[in-house]
């Protein structure tokens, strides 16, 4: 059912300028889709899902009024940011108008302590701006250089720096964010308090519009990268969780990889950094190669590649570690095998190396784990997620892999379904109460609900 009618389609353009309203079937099929294809289960549903028209406003009152023009219309609306989602939770399913911020890219105002900015401003551009002010990012994903800020909060929970600073809803990570409601004459509100926020964190774009984000920051620090190579995962682990829980260390990462895992890191295979059969630490700390091989001695592991900090001024991206772990760690995986995915998994940490070795009994090499360490505010101490890779041999046997999880204490947030509220903890009665609230026509990105299907 086409919604963009002829007359649409020529008000949003009054609205935005031609130039800035596309209908071509290649930007609409492009603009159309995230990073669902790391879901075998989901390409088959979501490949043919596309807008039938996308709009880039170059100001709030322009969205304001695209927004206003969709609902009085009766037209789905979906938001977009950069597209780095892994979910297909931002493919507009009934087709209708998407909204893609990235033309709104004003950094409004950056200090030392926060930075508040538009909805498309880039983390990486972000990030660089903020060492003038000898601050930088508390937590950004492996996707930083084209991930936008809203599309961060409203479709990422956490990444690299999350070791230090917990996740984005812990906290005051997001001190405040601007959002306008999907109704016929829209609102435009200042959410400031923690449980305003946490209706928006993570609400892939249904239940309103974030047009500015404001990110607490953290001090520069100038830091350095590691890879430490061992000879089993058990091994690697155990460092891994001593490292992570050392207040003393700064650090930005911490990940451990099982063989063969390794293997799929081409760049980092010709550096010499993956050895044979080795699982792998990486690391992001403070300390220096010299301080981090001091440290590394009495608890073991080889060092196998180190990277220095950037040149004082230097903008230029370069090579970065962190560009192998999180969700950049599966994108690696399926360039070495397309029939490869992925879990993401949360472990009861003081068992997790018990929950690893029962998983690999049952399931031997379907799957490879990929452990990321993150910080529990509540506890101070580190809690351990994961983002395993997984031999795909059949949605069923994905299903039982699943449910043997579940059964045995590893929390899944399960990748392979594009439902948001397939994940109760973040989606249940308070989440469909705001949709409700700022979105009473439920016009903002439907589909994703099974409450509301």
């Amino acid at each position: 059912m086409n919604r963009c009618t002829n007359e649409f389609l020529q008000q949003a353009g009054a609205i935005v300028g031609a130039e800035n309203l596309a209908v071509d079937e290649k930007t609409l099929r492009s603009g159309s889709r995230d990073c669902f294809h790391f879901s075998p289960v989901l390409v088959p549903l979501l490949e043919s899902c596309q807008a039938e028209a996308i709009a880039y406003p170059e100001s709030e009152e322009q969205l304001v009024q695209l927004v206003a023009l969709a609902v009085s219309n009766g037209v789905p609306v979906t938001p977009r940011g950069g597209g780095t989602g892994n979910y297909g939770q931002g493919v507009p399913l009934q087709g209708g108008l998407m909204i893609n911020t990235k033309r709104m890219n004003r950094i409004v105002d950056l200090k030392t302590e926060a930075a508040r900015v538009e909805a498309g401003v880039s983390l990486w551009t972000l990030e660089a701006e903020a060492a003038a002010v000898e601050a930088e990012l508390r937590m950004f994903p492996s996707t930083i250089a084209t991930s936008s800020a809203a599309g961060f909060i409203t479709g990422g929970s956490g990444g690299i720096g999350s070791i230090e600073w917990g996740m984005l809803r812990d906290g005051d990570n997001i001190r405040h964010a601007r959002i306008v409601t999907a109704e016929a004459t829209p609102q435009v509100i200042d959410l400031n308090s923690r449980d305003e926020l946490l209706d928006v964190l993570h609400n892939c774009g249904l239940t309103a519009f974030v047009t500015e984000v404001t990110f607490a920051m953290a001090p520069k620090t100038q830091w350095h990268q590691h890879i430490f190579a061992f000879d089993s995962l058990d091994e690697a682990l155990t460092v891994a969780d001593e490292v992570a829980n050392d207040k003393a260390l700064r650090k930005r990462l911490v990940t451990a990889f099982e063989w063969p895992i390794p293997s799929f890191f081409k760049p980092l295979v010709r550096r010499g950094a993956c050895p044979e059969g080795k699982a792998l630490l990486f690391l992001i700390t403070d300390l220096d190669e010299g301080q981090m091989a001091d440290y590394m001695v009495p608890i073991g592991g080889q060092a196998t590649f180190y990277l220095p900090p950037p040149e004082p001024g230097s903008k230029t991206k370069g090579f970065q570690i962190y560009e192998f772990t999180w969700n950049h760690t599966t994108q690696w995986a399926m360039k070495a095998d397309p029939n490869l995915t992925y879990l993401q998994e949360g472990f009861a940490t003081e068992r997790l190396q018990e929950q690893l070795r029962a998983r690999r009994e049952r399931f031997g090499d379907q799957v490879s784990a990929h452990v990321e360490f993150t910080l529990d505010v509540e506890s101070g101490s580190a809690r351990a997620g994961g983002l395993s890779i997984v031999d795909f041999r059949g949605k069923d046997q994905l299903w039982e892999l699943i449910a043997y999880c579940e059964d045995n204490e590893i929390r899944i947030s399960n990748p392979h379904t594009h439902f948001l509220d397939d994940d109760t903890r973040w989606y249940g009665d308070n989440f469909l109460k705001a949709k409700d609230r700022w979105d009473p026509h439920h016009l903002l990105n439907p589909g994703h609900l099974h409450a509301l299907e």
